[in-house]
């Protein structure tokens, strides 16, 4: 029949996964927190010129 082995599966996928090593707390360098600062700094720039760019002069 085409459902055996169903149940078994419905189970199987309904388990938590087993957790083998637990994952340490990341943690954020600040080479990172650098990038994402100035990233969000250049996006708001960004966005700033355009909203404050007169429309005319296009």
């Amino acid at each position: 029949m085409l459902l055996d082995g169903l149940d078994e599966a419905l189970k199987e996928a309904a388990r938590p996964p087993s957790r083998g090593r637990r994952r340490r707390g990341r943690r954020l360098g600040w080479r990172q927190i650098l990038a994402q600062v100035l990233y969000i700094a250049t996006v708001t720039a960004f966005i700033a010129a355009l909203l404050l760019y007169p429309e005319g002069d296009l």
